[in-house]
C-alpha cells in the first residue's frame, strides 16, 4: 500500500472522526463561495507555485471565524506494521460554515510526511492549493479526491518543512473557486508546535472544547435568526402602514 493511499484513508477517517462538526454546527458550505477566517484577501489570478502570497493584490473581507482546536490521532497501520498520525484543525465560521481543514500526516521513522489539506467543494481543480509559511514562498500542492462536500489535497514535506512550522507565528492557504478567483486562508499556529511533539489528543478533553463551540455557534445562529424575525416584522409593519394610507388616500370624499 503506498503512502498517499494510507494517506487518503487516514484523512478520510479523521474528517469522519470530526463529522460531529459538520453535523452539529452546520459545516456545510456554499460551494462556490469559500470564505475566510481572519482578514483574507482574493486576488483575481489563478495560483501560480512561484508567486509568494503576499504579492497578491488584495480586496478585504472580513468573516468571523472559529478555530476548532487541534486534534492529534495516532495508531498502528497494520499494512505496513508502523505508526502512523495524523494531525489537523478546522477553521468554521461563526455561524458553523465549514471554511477549511489543514495538518499533517505522518508515519513513524518515514522522512516523508504530507501537509495535508480539506475545502469545500466548487474549486478549480487541476490548479491546485498553495501553502506558506510566514515569510516563504508558497508551495503547490495537488488534490486527491473530492466526495459531495469538500476536496482534499497533499503535499508531501519534511522534517525540515515541519520544524518550520513548528517556529511560525502563521501560514496562509490558497485555493481557486470554480471561477478562478484566488481565495487566501490566513491562519495562525500557535498550538502546532504543543500538538505535535505532544500527546495524542483526549477524547474528552475535545468533546468538551466542541461542545462550547457548539453553544457558541447556536447562540450566534439564534441572534441572526432574531434579527431577521425583527427586520421581517419592521418591514410587515411598514408595508401594512403604506397600504392603509394609500387606501386611505383612494377613498372618495364625502
Amino acid at each position: 500500500m503506498t503512502t498517499r493511499s494510507i494517506l487518503a484513508r487516514s484523512a478520510a477517517g479523521a474528517i469522519l472522526a470530526l463529522a460531529m462538526l459538520g453535523t452539529a454546527a452546520n459545516a456545510q458550505t456554499q460551494p462556490a463561495k469559500p470564505a475566510k477566517p481572519a482578514a483574507p484577501a482574493a486576488a483575481p489570478a489563478a495560483p501560480q507555485p512561484a508567486a509568494p502570497a503576499a504579492g497578491q493584490q488584495a480586496q478585504n473581507q472580513q468573516i468571523p471565524a472559529i478555530p476548532i482546536p487541534w486534534v492529534k490521532r495516532c495508531q498502528e497501520e497494520p499494512a505496513i506494521k508502523k505508526e502512523v498520525c495524523n494531525m489537523e484543525q478546522t477553521i468554521i465560521t461563526d455561524t458553523g460554515q465549514f471554511l477549511v481543514r489543514f495538518g499533517v500526516f505522518e508515519i513513524k521513522d518515514d522522512p516523508k510526511k504530507a501537509f495535508i489539506v480539506s475545502f469545500p467543494t466548487g474549486l478549480l481543480l487541476r490548479n491546485g492549493f498553495r501553502v506558506a509559511l510566514a515569510n516563504e514562498q508558497p508551495i503547490l500542492g495537488t488534490f486527491i479526491m473530492c466526495d459531495q462536500q469538500m476536496c482534499r489535497g497533499d503535499i508531501q514535506v519534511d522534517q525540515g518543512f515541519i520544524d518550520r512550522m513548528k517556529k511560525a507565528p502563521g501560514l496562509t492557504l490558497q485555493v481557486a473557486n470554480a471561477v478562478g478567483r484566488l481565495i487566501s486562508y490566513p491562519i495562525g499556529l500557535g498550538d502546532f508546535a504543543k500538538i505535535y511533539d505532544g500527546p495524542q489528543t483526549d477524547p474528552k478533553v475535545f468533546d468538551e472544547q466542541v461542545k462550547k463551540i457548539q453553544e457558541q455557534v447556536k447562540a450566534r445562529q439564534d441572534q441572526l435568526r432574531s434579527e431577521a424575525d425583527a427586520r421581517e416584522q419592521q418591514t410587515k409593519a411598514g408595508l401594512e402602514k403604506l397600504g392603509a394610507e394609500k387606501l386611505k388616500g383612494a377613498q372618495p370624499a364625502q
